[in-house]
């Protein structure tokens, strides 16, 4: 009559007269082991020693976006040093004419760049000292969900500035090394002339094949993971992006020859503003590459930032189309959707619920930074997520069936199937989908949950879930349910909200849209990537003053062209048109190359509806990149027209 899953009986008596408490206790103590009682012995201080030490290391991720930064640096310290010898290119062959030896004349010029590069590497250390104390205080302030304390503090290894000093110092005298060498490779009589020879065929040669297999690895990676023959990897788009990066800029590079090659009759602006970036293919190419870089990082980066409140009605977004996520302190034993309970506990209002049972565990969320090893865990009814959420990763032994109902299956290996969300498995647990979570059960059994699959982000992160029949299995004495995922009808969501929290107000019942909830943990994941965007417009402000100099340089080493061209009857506007064409069409290279292939990078992205893309963002940062320039441009070539002494330099010279 009173038999459940916890047995048949609720209460034991035994006869007074014969009963011997002595005897009774020795039997106790030896047929009962504290486990079966529930009871375990955890080792807390290590634990959370081990999991501080193995905290969540976002280096990595810091170094990977701040490399393309690094190459927009070195790529300005070369050209900025590569302008420094033009000017003095002719002192250069007068040095050869007279017999100093190449290395000699090389040595002239590395110790000026030694106590350049040195200088420079100083005050890059105070910069980037300052630069960290800003951002540890930000997350201090501004961005305090992200680390939910305000102790936060930055702890200066000395090892490490002198690391990077001397990294950054070498780097710098490669860059001037490498320019010196390529400028002593000319005839003397070339350099003291100030002419640049022409191309290398072996050096053609080896950046064609370059070109070729930047790109067609790049597109067979890309055609590879469309196809659908494998489930898309966002590891691998990243790569084809990357690598059709510097493929495309060979391929502007060799563009750059052919309209130097080619024949066209007739005269116009548009054509002698082609030419004219032909003048110098260097410098053409290294505006166009700052500005890919720049445009790769930002677009790549915004691109990742989460919309969450995007399509979050829909049923395979991150909300799974719940409208509340709710928690209660004490368990409710009864089936909410039940209409006969409803009605005893006064709920008027519809509304279908998905109820969870819960195990306690770790925090496995994005709010805590530090490795942990048992999340808490969740039992469910999977036939009522069917069809909810989507997938980041599952297993290939699933094949198209929904992770949802897998959760019923039995394995040979006798672990339990397991969905936890793709963040907790990569960044929390460190682990894969595929990898088994160590658990023991309230028997003192030792149990495994293999992580079947991964969600697509979601209100679930921190908990792994399993089936009932799993969880009832192994955790017999957890009533009820504590975890509720509430449905219904958008036009009464606040009156199904008020009465579910005036109904359940005694057993510690707390709910929150579930768009909210999505919002809170991943608000983590954009207050990162909106420092990468910050990094991203440090290599765009690289790239700006890469195209100023340029521009400057370029105006001055001009003065007597266009001073012929006023001498001869244009006006101003003529000339500020072939001038501002000439370096449009760099700057829309250079932002159109970037566009591409970031958006090739971070394709998964783009092309899920369940992700959220911030497509305002990522159109306000290409704007923005293109407003930029397009002052610049603009600017420096109507402040150089303006100037009336071009004539008179043209009669002095």
């Amino acid at each position: 009559m009173w038999s459940n899953r916890f047995g048949n009986y609720t209460a034991v008596r035994f006869p007074a007269e014969s009963f011997d408490e002595n005897k009774y206790n020795q039997i106790f103590a030896s047929e009962i082991e504290p486990a079966d009682l529930g009871m375990s012995i955890s080792p807390i201080r290590e634990q959370g020693v081990q999991a501080a030490q193995n905290g969540t290391d976002f280096s990595g991720l810091f170094i990977g976006l701040s490399f393309f930064l690094l190459v927009a640096a070195i790529i300005l310290t070369a050209l900025l040093f590569r302008f420094n010898l033009e000017n003095r290119s002719a002192q250069i062959g007068l040095f050869d004419a007279l017999g100093f030896k190449q290395k000699q004349v090389r040595g002239f010029f590395l110790y000026e760049g030694i106590v350049v590069a040195l200088f420079g590497g100083i005050i890059g250390l105070l910069v980037s000292v300052f630069y960290t104390s800003l951002v540890f205080k930000i997350l201090n302030t501004l961005w305090f969900e992200i680390v939910r304390t305000d102790v936060l503090s930055i702890k200066i290894n000395p090892v490490t500035l002198i690391l990077g000093l001397i990294i950054s110092f070498l780097v710098s005298m490669i860059a001037i090394f490498v320019s010196v060498r390529q400028f002593q490779k000319q005839k003397t009589a070339d350099l003291q002339k100030q002419i640049i020879t022409g191309r290398n065929k072996q050096k053609k040669f080896w950046l064609n094949g370059l070109m070729y297999v930047s790109i067609i690895v790049s597109i067979a990676i890309f055609v590879y993971q469309v196809s659908g023959i494998n489930q898309m990897n966002p590891a691998l788009f990243f790569l084809s992006g990357a690598l059709l990066l510097p493929g495309l800029l060979l391929l502007f590079r060799n563009t750059l020859y052919w309209i130097e090659s080619k024949n066209q009759a007739g005269f116009s602006a548009a054509r002698l503003s082609q030419l004219n970036l032909t003048r110098n293919k260097r410098r053409s190419l290294t505006i166009v590459t700052l500005f890919a870089i720049g445009t790769f990082m930002v677009v790549s980066t915004g691109s990742n930032k989460l919309d969450l409140f995007a399509n979050a009605q829909n049923k395979t977004s991150g909300t799974g189309g719940f409208m509340y996520f709710a928690e209660t302190t004490i368990p409710i034993l009864f089936d909410i959707n039940n209409t006969e309970k409803r009605a005893d506990e006064g709920i008027l209002t519809d509304f279908t619920a998905v109820q969870f049972s819960k195990v306690d565990g770790d925090d496995a969320s994005c709010l805590n930074l530090n490795r942990i090893s048992q999340p808490a865990i969740l039992g469910v009814n999977p036939d009522a997520l069917n069809g909810r959420f989507s997938f980041a990763a599952k297993t290939e032994d699933l094949g198209e069936n929904d992770p949802w109902i897998a959760l019923n299956q039995d394995f040979n290996d006798g672990t339990i199937p397991a969905i936890a969300d793709q963040t907790v498995i990569q960044w929390g647990l460190g682990m894969k989908v595929g990898d088994i979570l160590i658990y023991q059960n309230e028997l003192g059994d030792t149990i495994r949950l293999k992580l079947i699959a991964g969600t697509a982000p979601s209100v679930f992160q921190g908990f792994v879930i399993i089936s009932n029949q799993n969880f009832i299995k192994n955790y017999p004495t957890k009533s009820g349910t504590n975890i509720f995922l509430i449905d219904g009808n958008s036009e009464n969501q606040q009156q199904i909200g008020d009465e579910l929290q005036s109904v359940f107000r005694d057993y510690g019942w707390e709910m929150e849209t579930t768009a909210k909830r999505l919002v809170e943990f991943y608000s983590v994941t954009n207050t990162y990537l909106s420092i990468f965007l910050a990094l991203g417009a440090l290599g765009l402000i690289l790239g700006t003053v890469g195209l100023a100099v340029i521009l400057a340089r370029t105006l001055l080493e001009r003065r007597r062209e266009i001073a012929v061209m006023q001498a001869v009857g244009f006006n101003a506007k003529p000339i500020f048109k072939i001038i501002s064409l000439e370096y449009l069409s760099l700057l829309f290279a250079g932002v159109l190359i970037g566009f591409i292939t970031s958006v090739v990078a971070t394709l998964p992205a783009f092309i899920s509806a369940n992700t959220g893309v911030s497509f305002g963002t990522v159109g306000l940062v290409v704007g923005l990149i293109l407003v930029n320039g397009i002052l610049w441009i603009f600017g420096l070539t109507w402040f150089s027209l303006q100037k009336k002494t071009l004539v008179n330099r043209l009669r002095v010279e």
